[in-house]
Parts: structure tokens; C-alpha cells; sequence
């Protein structure tokens, strides 16, 4: 068909001669690659003499009219010139489709944390970073976590795909791939040094802010970041190799207060000490190194090495978290080895393959951490309390654990490609193991208090070593592409297996389990089938390449890692009632009592039954040797019983003129397989349906005073008695979860080092589980079984709340640079306009649920005139969320930043003098607020005022 196709290269500017006998040689130039972009380059051969040669330079293909992906590829231009974290993460958040749980990251003021990414109503635990094709996810979560950071000096571009992803792609979020440099035949290197300090930020905390209830803004102690590489030949034309490494850091203030009483036991009470905020702390290592081996003409090898180390210390504050309380991670490695290989057979006949290990290490809250001077650290003996009122964390923590984890990948494929067909089978397969050693805190409790008083104490029995082992992930895909005539037609199948397990464990004695001696034989979890679609098409509307109609309809099983629901909360270990809450009266005894408010719960805790000062457990199996759940095993195995989700796009991108394109389409999600818990043991006779009345309050949506219900209060008789089963949803009615949305992009490849990108997207997510809570007022979807171990007294208004909409949440985000000729002055911006409740949200599950709550304090003089009673265990209050989720949302966030670069050129070295001023009309939007009514609508962080920083990038 006179259609020649060339896979497989690496990004950059091609030239293209096509010649043969008896006619005139053509050459196309300038042909610029980057990410799976496909050029359609056409030449009319004319007839004429060998030595006859018609050279062509336009501008490049800036259509393509062959695939369907939606994919955005960040390259080294952009990388070295916008001003921006310096991160994959950071970088990728200037696409307007997706949404970053670190969305207001500003200037890497909060780089280092871990960040998810979600598009068109994808799951956080979907997102994967890849690099050489392998994914660098650890098993945690599911699957989306990750201390491993991409070096962004030994990046060569980055290619994030968001939409239509191939049977290649394993899930349907976020795809971030990596593509490294390799090095070459010239030796080159860049240094890259940057930073900053508080004298270099103005202020942007306000008298309205302040009224609001925000006592010190969260800003910049100092940052870093220093960042070189280099490579070249070793043997010329046969091998090279690419060295960086990577030092960066930030220490910024928590916008809070470390406690005045911290350490002292006689205290229980928190008390700010106004001169001396509380410090985050984030610091990253990198040290890798690349060689690459062209070992004969159809055999090449690359090694890749890249020695990690980060810690987050603590991980975050706000003005309602104390550094005593918050939780550190410290990760002394998280190292990536990978191996790969590729080899042409014959010009037609590709094969490839590749090999990682992924070792990490963390712990939390463990002795040696390093800390902010003057940082009080561990505080492993005092028992951590929580303020039930505005949220307040202080005097102790929970989480003291240690997690060793190792991850194996491989993949293989072969393609065979001919002009107007290509076609690629392959497989790739994970496989992990992870010891989780898990300590309880300080006596084994955590107290909770309002306004001071204790009301609540919880009970752990929480075991020692959790271990759970991925023994085979495997994706099996075959993906097939033809062109005929104006359209090109993928097609794809995936077949994908997953299987979980839990080694042998021990259950032993604890402090409310003394006689405790449980063993755990080794169990096989989840194994799961799944054959799913991947179909797209691309139809070249006029055969010119400008225009191209694109549709995609792909199904996509969600990620399983070793936490959640399919993980940790189904482990045995964690189904034998290790955790239970009970009501807590410390003014229980007379006036002169010395237990009376002696901040010790004056009862047996081992007792499931009411006595003295507490009320009964909430859960009556803690410390049994009982399950507290069962699981259907029709979700555990089987053929189609993994949770998926489906995806639909289609766009009309048009090519505007020769170096702009712009791009429209609409997207469409939908999920299935939800899970519900149902608790056997009672029905909805055995709930007490009652309203309460909000406060009258001008904050509230109409002043106030409306009726919040039905809610539901568990018969008294019928507190803590468990009998969880999980099943599918649909076994009791219909559950969904759609997101609909449209975005427009524009694309540019402009002459004359002009870079500029940007877009709009927007759209809405809509939930409805009104089935389910018809059946039963306790039926919970997607909860976990381990959450069986606190069983709640009541039910909030999640009837009344059963069907939800986020509302349309909008991202207009754009980013630009030019290089003024002459003097070489490198000008840059960015923007960024979003909804902070989108960002708040994309930390979740579901990002409806978004920052702006009201979780109302209803004691029982508030309860009890609809109720008819006072509520059930002896409760002195439920929490009652007064706003429907996705009801009102928080500000919107409009950040403008800019980078002024001056070039300086010496023979072959080029210096850029950079002056970097983030947040440049100093908006001080809040991006989090407290979701406590007694704190409504009270700042805990805003977005970091306006700063400077400087930088220099030297390369030769």
C-alpha cells in the first residue's frame, strides 16, 4: 500500500529520505518525536536522477492521526525552562485533566510527599509511574504508593497518558512514564542548584484569615535542591552511560503550634507555645547511574541502578495537628535495579523484555528519626488523645511500625509491524512480598475528649507482625492495529490474574488478651480472572493529517495492592476484633473522689459489658477468639469478580495552523462490582429512625434550622453484638458511581524557542447507594473488614446523603516560555485555576467528598426529643455531618508563577541565571479547612505566599 511504519524510537528531531531508482531523493527534516506520538510523513516521489535531491523543512506533524491515547509529554524544554517542583508529579499537574491530592505544591514547597494523581474520575490507586516500561509502584495501598522519586536530570521527557489507554496498560488512571537518557557519543553534563529561604517570601496571612481562626500561616523555612548529571561514550558507538544525582529538601512551618505540654505527664490539656511553630520536614536522596550496550546490530542492553533515601519528618502539620501526634515516615531505601533488552529481528520482528527489583524499607514513629531543631520526636509512652471538638491531635501517637517490602517486574513482547498493521502480544507480571511489623501505642489506648472532658476510649489489640505476599500478577495482552485507507482501528484484549495470600501468623497475648495464643495457618486470598477489552479508533477526516475524529471504549480492572479492602482488611489477622471503642464518663463518680476526672478510665476495659466509668465495647468480639466477619468467596474468585470500570472518550482534534492544534473531547467513567458490608445480626427493626435540627448559623446553607435525616440509633440491646458479611452490592440493590466530563487542550510546537500549552477541563462525579441504605440503614459499601473491629453505636446521615453529586469541579491550567533573542532572556509562566475541594478530595476514594464539612456534636439533649431515648452504649454524642457532600465547595485556587532566566554562553557551556517567583499576585486561598462544625469553615493550610527563588543551570 506504499505505507512503511518505524517503531520504537527514542524521543527527538528525525530526518526522513526516501529514495529509489530512476526517481528524485526526498528528504522530510525536522520531524520531532516525543512520547507514543505518531507522524504521518508523506513524500510524492517525482521522476528524476539519483542525484537529484528535494529537501523539505516545515514545521512537524502535530496531528496524529493514528491513535486514539490521550497522552501529554512533558520534554526537557519544558522540564528546564517553566518554573515549576521539579518533579514527574509536579510537572504533570500542569495538564488540566488531572487533579493532584498536592495540587498547590508551590515551587516544591511540598514535593517530596507522596502525591497522587487522578483523571476523568479515576481512582488514586490506579495512577502508576513507570520507568523503562516497568512500573516503580510498591505493593502498598493499592499499588499506588511509591518512596521512589524519578531523577528528573536523568529524564529525558516524560509521557503521561490519561485517557484510552492500550491492553498494554494494566489499569485505567494516571500513567506517568519516564523516559530516561541513555547517554551517547558526545560527552555531556548539566548542574542544576536551587533555593530558597523564608527572607525571600512575603506574607500573605490577613485579618480575615486570622478571624477565621488560622493562628500562623504554613510558609517556608528553607528549601534546596541541588541536582547534577552527565554521560557519554565509554566505547564508542557501542556503549554509553548517564550518571545524576539528586539532593533536594524542604522545611516548611505547619501553620500550628508545637504543644507547651509536651512530655509532661501531669498535662492533658494542649496549650500552644506561640513561640515556636510546629516544622515539616522532607528530604530525598538520588543516586543513579545507566549504562546502555549496543552489543551487535540486533541486540541492545541497558542497566539502570538508582539508590533512593527520603524522609518526611514529620510528614505534615496543621494548626490541629501537633508534632507529637503526627505521623513520620522514614524510608532508608527505595531503590530501583532494572534490566532490559531489546532486539530487531528482522525489519519487521521486534522482541523486548525487561526485569526490576524494587526493594523499600519505612518506618513511623521509631527511635533515631531526625527531627527540625527544637522538634520534640518520639513520644511513645503517652497516649495520644484527640479533641472530638475542632479535631486537635496532641501528647502521643499511634502508628509505630516498620514495613519491609520487595517487588519483582517483568515484561516481554514481540511485535511484527508492516506499513499498514502492527500487531503486539505480550505479558508483564508483578510479584511482592511485604512484613509489616505494627505496634499498638502507648497502654494500648487512645483517648478522646470534647472540650476537655473525656468522652471515648479506644482499645487495641493490634498484633504484632502482619504479612501478606502478591505470589503472581500477571497480564497477558494482545493489541492489533490496522490502517485502511483513512482509518486507523485498534484493537485489543487483555487478560489479567491476580492472586493474593497471607502467610502462617500468630495471634498472642496482649494487654486485654493475656490468654491470647492464636495460630493463623497460611491462607490463599484473592484469585481472580479477567478478560477485558481495549478498542479506539482514529479516522483521518480529510486525508490530510489535520483532522482527526478520535473514540475509545475500554474496560479496566481496578489495582489491588496489599492494603485495603482486598489486602490488610482482609486478613485474618485483622478479623479477630484487635480494636473496639467504648463511651468513656469521667465524672462518673461523686465530687471528692479521687477517680473522679483523674484522666484514667476507672473500669474493667477488658470487660465487653458497661461498668463504672465506661460504657459497653462497641465491638463484643475484641479480644475473642472470633472472627468478626466473614467474606462471600463469590468476591474473592472467580471469572469477573475483580471491581472494574469502564471508560468512553471521543475528540475532534484539528490542526489550526502549522504549529497549533487544538483538541476537544468528552469522557465518560462508570464503575461496578461494589462491595457492601451487611451485619447479620440486625435488621433495620432493630434501628431507631430520628431527625435532628441544625443550628441556626449564617454559614450554613439558608441560615440554618432546617431538619438533618432520617437518622438511624442501634436498639440498645443490640449494641456491639457482630455478625459481618461481605458480599457484593448489587445482592441488595443497585449501586453506581459515573463521572462525565469534557476537556479542550491546545497544543503548540512553535519556531523559535516559543513553548506554550494549556487547557480546560471539567466535570462532575455522581454517586447513588439509596438501594442499599433502603435494605438496611447499617449496610456500608466498600468498607473494610478489618473496620469491623469498631462497629459504630449510630448511623449518621448517610440516608439522607445516599445520593451525591461533586457538582462540575473545572481545571484551567496552561504554562508558556520565550526566549527574548539577542540579550537571551529566558521569560516563563505558569497557571493554575482550580477548586481546592478537587484537590482535597483526589486523596480519597471518592473525591466527592470534598473539604467543606460541618460534623455536627449532637449530644443527647439534642437527640433525645426526636429519638425518644438517649442514644445507645451509654454515648454522650454522635457526629452528624451537616452538609451534603459536594454541596459547597472552598475556594478557588488562581496560581500565577514566573521564572526570569539570563543565558550566558561560553564555547560549548551554557549558564542560565534563573530567579523563579512563585505565586506572584500572592493569593492566599484556602486550600484545607477544618471539617469540625465547632471550627467551621477554620483554615488549616492556604497557599504559600508569594516567594523567590534562585537557581543556576550549567551545562556543557
Amino acid at each position: 500500500s506504499g505505507q512503511y511504519r518505524v517503531i520504537d524510537l527514542r524521543p527527538g528531531a528525525y530526518t526522513v529520505t526516501f529514495s529509489l531508482p530512476g526517481f528524485r531523493t526526498f528528504r522530510r527534516e525536522g520531524i520531532e518525536l516525543t512520547g507514543t506520538f505518531t507522524a504521518t510523513v508523506n513524500a510524492d516521489m517525482a521522476v528524476g536522477s539519483l542525484e537529484e535531491t528535494i529537501t523539505v523543512t516545515s514545521a512537524s506533524p502535530i496531528v496524529d492521526v493514528q491513535s486514539a491515547r490521550q497522552q501529554e509529554v512533558i520534554g526537557r524544554d519544558v522540564i528546564e525552562a517553566v518554573p515549576t517542583t521539579r518533579t514527574a508529579f509536579g510537572l504533570a499537574t500542569l495538564i488540566p485533566a488531572l487533579t493532584s491530592n498536592n495540587g498547590a505544591d508551590s515551587g516544591g514547597t511540598n514535593s517530596i510527599s507522596l502525591v497522587f494523581l487522578t483523571t476523568h474520575g479515576s481512582r488514586v490507586t490506579d495512577q502508576r509511574v513507570t520507568l523503562d516500561g516497568l512500573s516503580t509502584n510498591s505493593a502498598e495501598g493499592g499499588g499506588q504508593y511509591s518512596a521512589y522519586m524519578p531523577n528528573i536530570t536523568s529524564t529525558q521527557e516524560m509521557a503521561i497518558d490519561y485517557a484510552g489507554g492500550t491492553a498494554e496498560m494494566e489499569t485505567g488512571g494516571v500513567r506517568v512514564n519516564v523516559i530516561p537518557r541513555d547517554g551517547g557519543n558526545v560527552f555531556r553534563g548539566t548542574m542544576f542548584a536551587g533555593g530558597t529561604s523564608s527572607s525571600l517570601q512575603g506574607v500573605n496571612l490577613d485579618d480575615a484569615l486570622k478571624a477565621r481562626g488560622l493562628p500562623t500561616a504554613n510558609n517556608i523555612k528553607k528549601l534546596w535542591d541541588y541536582n547534577p548529571g552527565f554521560g557519554g561514550p565509554i566505547l564508542r558507538d557501542k556503549l554509553w552511560f548517564y550518571a545524576a544525582a539528586r539532593y533536594n529538601g524542604e522545611n516548611t512551618y505547619g501553620g500550628g503550634f508545637v504543644n507547651a505540654n509536651v512530655g509532661n505527664p501531669a498535662r492533658w490539656d494542649f496549650v500552644p507555645n506561640t513561640n515556636q511553630r510546629g516544622q515539616i520536614w522532607h528530604e530525598q536522596h538520588s543516586y543513579n547511574g545507566r549504562v546502555t550496550w549496543q552489543a551487535n546490530q540486533k541486540n541492545k542492553f541497558s542497566f539502570f541502578y538508582d539508590d533512593q533515601w527520603r524522609c518526611s519528618c514529620p510528614n505534615a502539620l496543621s494548626p490541629v495537628e501537633s508534632p507529637e501526634s503526627s505521623t513520620e515516615w522514614h524510608y532508608p531505601w527505595a531503590d530501583i535495579q532494572s534490566f532490559t533488552w531489546s532486539s530487531p529481528q528482522t525489519s519487521r520482528l521486534l522482541l523486548e523484555a525487561g526485569l526490576q527489583r524494587h526493594p523499600e524499607q519505612w518506618y513511623a514513629g521509631l527511635p533515631g528519626t531526625p527531627h527540625p531543631e527544637g522538634q520534640t520526636g518520639l513520644l511513645g509512652d503517652f497516649i495520644q488523645i484527640t479533641e472530638q471538638s475542632n479535631g486537635q491531635t496532641y501528647r502521643g501517637r499511634t502508628a509505630l511500625t516498620i514495613n519491609d517490602m520487595l517487588t519483582w517486574r517483568a515484561r516481554a513482547s514481540v511485535s511484527y509491524v508492516t506499513g499498514s498493521h502492527s500487531f503486539k502480544v505480550g505479558f508483564g507480571q508483578h510479584h511482592a512480598m511485604r512484613d509489616w511489623l505494627n505496634r499498638a501505642p502507648a497502654e494500648n489506648v487512645a483517648y478522646r475528649f470534647n472540650n476537655g472532658v473525656p468522652n471515648q476510649v479506644t482499645q487495641y489489640l493490634r498484633p504484632e507482625l502482619i504479612r501478606a505476599t502478591i505470589p503472581l500478577e500477571i497480564g497477558i495482552f494482545v493489541q492489533d492495529q490496522w490502517t485502511i485507507g483513512k482509518l486507523t482501528a485498534n484493537m485489543g484484549v487483555r487478560y489479567d490474574h491476580l492472586e493474593t495470600s497471607y502467610p502462617e501468623a500468630t495471634l498472642g497475648p496482649t494487654r486485654f488478651a493475656p490468654d491470647r495464643n492464636i495460630l493463623l495457618p497460611n491462607q490463599d486470598q484473592l484469585n481472580w480472572n479477567d478478560i477485558v477489552p481495549r478498542l479506539s479508533a482514529a479516522y483521518d477526516v480529510f486525508g490530510n493529517g489535520k483532522t482527526a475524529i478520535k473514540t475509545t471504549l475500554n474496560k479496566y480492572v481496578l489495582a489491588i495492592g496489599l492494603q485495603g479492602f482486598f489486602g490488610d482488611g482482609s486478613n485474618p489477622v485483622n478479623l479477630y476484633g484487635n480494636q473496639t471503642s467504648r463511651s468513656w464518663n469521667d465524672s462518673f463518680y461523686p465530687e471528692g473522689d479521687p477517680r473522679r476526672g483523674n484522666f484514667v478510665p476507672n473500669c474493667d476495659l477488658a470487660s465487653p459489658l458497661g461498668n463504672e466509668e465506661c460504657g459497653p465495647m462497641a465491638n463484643q468480639n475484641f479480644g475473642k477468639p472470633l472472627k468478626t466477619a466473614a467474606i462471600d468467596p463469590a468476591i474473592l474468585r472467580g471469572w469477573g469478580s475483580r471491581p472494574f470500570n469502564w471508560e468512553f472518550g471521543t475528540s475532534v482534534q484539528q490542526q489550526l495552523t502549522n504549529q497549533v492544534s487544538v483538541d476537544i473531547g468528552y469522557f465518560r467513567r462508570w464503575y461496578g462490582n461494589f462491595t457492601a458490608k451487611d451485619n447479620r445480626a440486625t435488621t433495620i427493626a432493630d434501628y431507631d429512625k430520628f431527625t435532628i435540627t441544625a443550628p441556626v448559623d449564617s454559614r450554613l446553607p439558608g441560615g440554618g434550622g432546617y431538619t438533618v435525616g432520617p437518622l438511624y440509633d442501634l436498639k440498645p440491646e443490640k449494641v456491639g453484638v457482630t455478625d459481618n458479611y461481605y458480599t457484593f452490592a448489587k445482592n441488595y440493590g443497585d449501586q453506581s458511581e459515573v463521572w462525565n466530563g469534557v476537556d479542550l487542550a491546545i497544543n503548540t510546537r512553535l519556531p523559535r524557542g516559543i513553548i506554550m500549552q494549556g487547557g480546560v477541563s471539567t466535570g462532575r462525579t455522581v454517586t447513588d447507594n439509596c438501594d442499599l441504605l433502603a435494605v438496611s440503614p447499617e449496610i456500608e459499601s466498600g468498607a473494610s473488614p478489618a473496620s469491623a473491629t469498631t462497629e459504630l453505636l449510630q448511623r449518621t446521615a448517610a440516608v439522607a446523603y445516599c445520593h451525591q453529586s461533586s457538582g462540575f469541579l473545572t481545571n484551567v491550567k496552561g504554562f508558556g516560555s520565550y526566549t527574548i533573542p539577542k540579550v537571551d532572556v529566558q521569560v516563563s509562566a505558569t497557571i493554575q485555576s482550580y477548586d481546592a475541594a478537587a484537590a482535597a478530595g483526589s486523596q480519597i476514594t471518592n473525591p466527592i467528598f470534598s473539604m467543606v464539612q460541618a460534623n455536627y456534636t449532637a449530644t443527647n439533649a439534642v437527640v433525645s426529643p426526636s429519638l425518644g431515648r438517649n442514644l445507645s452504649g451509654s454515648a454522650p454524642n454522635m457526629t452528624v455531618n451537616l452538609i451534603a457532600p459536594g454541596s459547597i465547595h472552598g475556594d478557588r485556587v488562581q496560581q500565577f508563577d514566573m521564572s526570569f532566566g539570563k543565558i550566558l554562553r561560553f564555547g560549548r557551556t551554557r549558564t542560565n541565571l534563573k530567579l523563579e517567583v512563585f505565586n506572584l499576585l500572592n493569593s492566599n486561598a484556602v486550600l484545607t479547612e477544618n471539617a469540625n462544625y465547632a471550627a467551621f469553615r477554620g483554615p488549616l493550610t492556604i497557599l504559600q505566599a508569594r516567594f523567590a527563588k534562585l537557581g543556576v543551570q550549567f551545562d556543557f
